[in-house]
C-alpha cells in the first residue's frame, strides 16, 4: 500500500487574521524591517500593550471593530473611513482564507481521482507521481515564501501565488498525457508552496497580540475541514464528469480570488530603495534539498518499512546533510533566509514542536476512517465523504470556544485538553467490526473534531504570539513547513501499521483497522509530553510578566 494512494497531508492552516488598513499605511513586512539586523536573535513576547504594530494597521482593525457598534443609520453620522476599513476588513479575511482552502481542498480533492486517472493514463504506480510531484515542488519552494513576500510585497506575492496555481490548475485539467500532468501537477504545487504561508503572513501582520486567538479559531476552523470535504467534492465531481474536474474546479474560485484581490486588498507599501534582502541562494538551494530528500526519504520508508535501502537511505543522507549546511549557514550569515533563531524563544519551539507531533492526532484518521468505511463496510467515496463530515461539527464547536478557552486556562493546558479528548474518541474505534454503529462512529468522529480543534488552534496562535510582528514571515514559513513534514511522517507510520495488520489479520478487515488505532492511541499518548512543555512554558512566561509588572 502505498502512502500516495492515501490522503496526502494539507498544507497547514493559515493562521490568525488580517485587519483592514487604510490606504496609506506601511507594508506589514517592509524590507527595511527585514534588514540583517532583525535577525540578530529571536523575538520576545511583547507586553500586550505594545503588541500592536506602529503602523496605522492597529488603528484600521479598531476601525473595522467598533464600524458595526456605529452602523446605526446616516442620522448619527457613521465615518466612511471606518465602513471602509471594515469592508476592507472583511474582504482581507475572505481572501486569505479563501487561498489557503483551495490549496488545502486540492491536497484530498485529488486522491479520490487516482483510480480513474490511472485508467486514462496507466499504472497507478506511475499515477502516483501526480501527487508525489505536488508534495515535493510544495515543500521545495516553500522556505522562499517569507522573503518573496518581503521582497516584492505580500499583496503581490498573494496574487502571483493565486494565479499560477490557477494556470497549474488548468493545465492539468486539459493534459493529454501523464508526463503534461504530473508537470502541471507539479507547477500547482510550487504554487501552493509560497501561497499557503503568504496567506498567512497576509491574515497576521498588524494583528494585535491579544487579538490572534479572535481569528485564528475562525482559520483552523478552515483548516480542519477543508480536508474532511476533499473526498465528499471529489466523489461528487468525478461521478458527474471524470477525473478532470478535480483540477478544473480551481479555476472559478482562483477567478474570484484574484478579482478580490485585486480590486479590495490594500496595496503593498513602495519599496524602501537599497532596503531590500538579498536572496540567500544557498540557504534556499539547502533548505530545498533538505525538505525534499526527508520528504521522499519518508516516502520511502512507508513503502520498505524500517529495512534499509538504496530509495530510503539516499534521499535521507541528502536530506541530513543539507540540513546541516543549511542550519550553519542561516545562524552565520548577515541575510538568512528563515530567521532560525526565533527557535531560541521556548514558547515558539515548544508550540513548534507540538504541531510537528500533532501531524498523527491530525492526519491519521484522514487516512484510517475513510479506507475503513471504504474497504471493510463497502462504502462509496460520496458516503464516506459525508460520513466524515461529522468531524465538521466538533470542529465549528472548537472554533467557537477555543479563544474563551485559551483566555481562561492558557494554550498549553487547551492543547492538553484536545489531546485528552481526542484519545478518548479513539477508544471506540479499537473495537471496530462490520458492525459497528455508525452513529456511535459519527459521535467518535464528532469528539475526535473538537479535540484535534483544541490541539491544533491553539499551538499556532501560542507561536504567532510569542513573535514580534516583524518576524511573522519567518515563523509563517517555518510553520507551515513543521506542519507539512510532520504530517508526511504520521502518514507514513500509520502506513506501515495499517500494513502489518492488514497482513496479520489478511486484508483490510475492521479487525485490521482496529488493531492499527489501537497502536496509534499509544502514539496519541506520546504526544502529551510537548503538550504538557508548552503548559509549563505558557506558565513561566505568566510569571515573568508578572514579576516584571510589578
Amino acid at each position: 500500500m502505498s502512502l500516495d494512494q492515501r490522503t496526502e497531508p494539507p498544507a497547514p492552516a493559515a493562521d490568525p487574521t488580517p485587519v483592514a488598513e487604510p490606504a496609506p499605511a506601511a507594508d506589514p513586512a517592509p524590507p527595511a524591517d527585514r534588514s540583517p539586523a532583525t535577525h540578530a536573535g529571536p523575538a520576545e513576547p511583547a507586553p500586550e500593550a505594545d503588541a500592536a504594530p506602529e503602523a496605522p494597521e492597529a488603528d484600521a482593525a479598531a476601525g473595522a471593530d467598533a464600524a458595526p457598534a456605529t452602523d446605526r443609520g446616516p442620522a448619527e453620522g457613521r465615518d466612511p473611513s471606518a465602513a471602509a476599513a471594515t469592508r476592507t476588513a472583511i474582504l482581507t479575511i475572505a481572501v486569505a482564507v479563501g487561498g489557503a482552502f483551495v490549496a488545502q481542498l486540492d491536497t484530498t480533492i485529488v486522491n479520490v481521482s487516482l483510480a480513474d486517472t490511472s485508467a486514462r493514463f496507466g499504472a497507478i504506480t506511475q499515477v502516483q507521481w501526480v501527487v508525489t510531484a505536488y508534495l515535493l515542488a510544495l515543500v521545495a519552494l516553500m522556505p522562499a515564501a517569507g522573503w518573496l513576500a518581503s521582497r516584492f510585497g505580500t499583496r503581490r506575492t498573494f496574487i502571483a501565488s493565486v494565479a499560477v496555481f490557477g494556470i497549474g490548475s488548468a493545465a492539468c485539467a486539459f493534459s493529454t498525457t501523464l508526463a503534461e500532468l504530473i508537470a502541471a501537477r507539479a507547477l500547482s504545487g510550487a504554487a501552493a508552496g509560497v501561497l499557503v504561508p503568504v496567506a498567512t503572513i497576509l491574515l497576521t501582520s498588524g494583528m494585535p497580540r491579544e487579538r490572534l486567538g479572535q481569528v485564528q479559531a475562525l482559520n483552523g476552523s478552515v483548516m480542519l475541514i477543508s480536508p474532511l470535504l476533499g473526498p465528499t467534492v471529489g466523489g461528487l465531481l468525478v461521478n458527474a464528469w471524470d477525473w478532470w474536474a478535480v483540477y478544473a474546479v480551481n479555476i472559478p474560485l482562483c477567478a474570484v480570488l484574484l478579482v478580490v484581490a485585486l480590486r479590495r486588498v490594500r496595496k503593498d507599501a513602495p519599496a524602501v530603495p537599497g532596503g531590500g534582502r538579498p536572496l540567500d541562494v544557498l540557504g534556499l538551494l539547502t533548505a530545498a534539498a533538505c525538505t525534499v530528500g526527508v520528504v521522499l526519504a519518508v516516502h520511502a520508508f512507508s513503502e520498505t518499512g524500517l529495512s534499509a535501502s538504496p530509495a530510503s537511505l539516499v534521499p535521507l543522507v541528502v536530506g541530513l546533510a543539507s540540513g546541516v549546511v543549511f542550519v550553519r549557514h542561516q545562524l552565520r550569515t548577515a541575510a538568512p533566509l528563515l530567521d532560525l533563531r526565533l527557535f531560541a524563544h521556548r514558547v515558539y519551539r515548544t508550540a513548534a514542536i507540538n504541531i510537528f507531533c500533532l501531524g498523527f492526532v491530525l492526519f491519521s484518521p484522514m487516512m484510517l476512517i475513510p479506507l475503513y468505511f471504504e474497504s471493510a463496510r463497502g462504502e462509496s467515496a460520496v458516503t464516506t465523504g459525508l460520513l466524515m463530515s461529522a468531524g465538521g461539527t466538533g470542529v465549528v464547536v472548537a472554533g467557537l470556544a477555543c479563544r474563551p478557552i485559551m483566555k481562561k486556562i492558557g494554550g498549553g493546558t487547551t492543547v492538553v485538553i484536545g489531546i485528552v479528548l481526542t484519545m478518548l474518541a479513539t477508544v471506540p474505534l479499537t473495537a471496530l467490526s462490520s458492525s459497528t454503529s455508525y452513529v456511535l462512529l459519527c459521535a467518535a468522529i464528532a469528539v475526535r473534531g473538537l479535540g484535534t480543534g483544541l490541539t491544533i488552534v491553539p499551538a499556532m496562535t501560542r507561536a504567532f504570539e510569542s513573535v514580534e510582528p516583524r518576524s511573522i514571515p519567518d515563523a509563517s514559513t517555518q510553520l507551515n513547513l513543521v506542519q507539512r513534514i510532520g504530517g508526511t511522517f504520521a502518514l507514513a507510520v500509520v502506513t506501515i501499521v495499517l500494513d502489518r495488520a492488514a497482513q496479520s489479520h489478511h486484508g483490510l478487515v475492521p479487525a485490521a483497522f482496529a488493531d492499527s488505532f489501537g497502536l496509534l492511541l499509544a502514539v496519541y499518548a506520546l504526544t502529551l509530553a510537548p503538550a504538557v512543555a508548552l503548559l509549563i512554558a505558557d506558565r513561566r512566561e505568566k510569571a515573568a510578566r508578572a514579576a516584571a509588572a510589578q
